[in-house]
């Protein structure tokens, strides 16, 4: 199986979105690369015969109960109360038809350096994708727009498959980040305590791009102060909202390649 090595920012991952300073581009060798002597190296395993091909990312957060955490689905993905706590009974009812499970705070962004990062994403319904994990390495173009995209070409987003969206089209990778926008189905509202979320599809970053009359210069610092508006009593789904600021660079529908990948222990641990 082929393989790419890639630094990490330092030798523990934290659940932090705080991207670290230190940045390298893949490499295609099986062996350690660093960019120090603190750092160590990522591995990246593609999966043999697994899927790949070309697609777009967009973003959301509903605090659902996710597709993958049905029984009827496998019932594999946790689930959570709104305060973060494990929900041990897969039947119970999903927060966007009243009932407490939802998506499990740890499931925010994890930025582990300037190149890479790892993430949550509903991917297309009857794909049975899921606990699959996906390497999305984006192309420095947008779908709609190519503004701010450049500087994230090459990036690495490891994702890991724990929802399905039946308006997700082939290709498309719904990442899970809070302030993304509700989509379809709204379960925060009720139970988060959260501010606002910002349009239904596209979230904050949809409104300063509106806001801002789409100049791009302006998105980042907008994005940031609805991030903190919103989320200000809760540090940790703020730092989740700056994921999509800071280790994304507020860039919308970045075009990206995938390949299909062994699943990261840090996103194991957390499904």
């Amino acid at each position: 199986a082929s393989s790419a090595t890639i630094p990490e920012s330092s030798p523990s991952i934290n659940s932090s979105s705080s991207s670290a300073k230190s940045s390298s581009s893949a490499k295609s060798s099986s062996s350690e690369a660093s960019s120090s002597s603190q750092a160590k190296a990522f591995q990246i395993k593609y999966v043999s015969g697994g899927k790949s091909g070309s697609g777009y990312a967009t973003r959301y957060w509903d605090c659902c109960k996710p597709h993958c955490a049905w029984p009827e689905h496998g019932g594999k993905a946790r689930t959570c109360d709104a305060k973060g706590n494990e929900i041990t009974d897969k039947s119970a009812g999903s927060m966007c038809d009243g009932g407490n499970a939802g998506i499990c705070r740890n499931q925010f962004p994890i930025a582990v350096n300037d190149t890479l990062a790892f993430a949550f994403a509903a991917t297309p319904g009857g794909e049975n994708n899921c606990g699959k994990c996906f390497d999305l390495v984006f192309t420095g173009e947008g779908k709609y727009a190519t503004d701010r995209h450049k500087k994230i070409k090459g990036h690495h987003l490891i994702v890991m498959s724990n929802n399905v969206g039946y308006d997700v089209a082939g290709g498309q990778f719904d990442v899970m980040i809070p302030g993304g926008g509700f989509g379809i189905f709204d379960g925060c509202s009720s139970k988060m305590g959260w501010g606002s979320q910002g349009s239904q599809y596209g979230g904050l970053l949809d409104e300063c791009e509106k806001e801002t009359n789409y100049y791009a210069a302006n998105y980042q610092k907008c994005l940031r102060t609805k991030c903190e508006k919103s989320f200000s009593m809760d540090p940790e789904a703020k730092e989740g909202c700056l994921f999509l600021a800071d280790w994304m660079n507020a860039a919308g529908n970045p075009l990206l390649n995938y390949k299909e990948v062994e699943c990261p222990q840090e996103l194991i641990d957390r499904f």
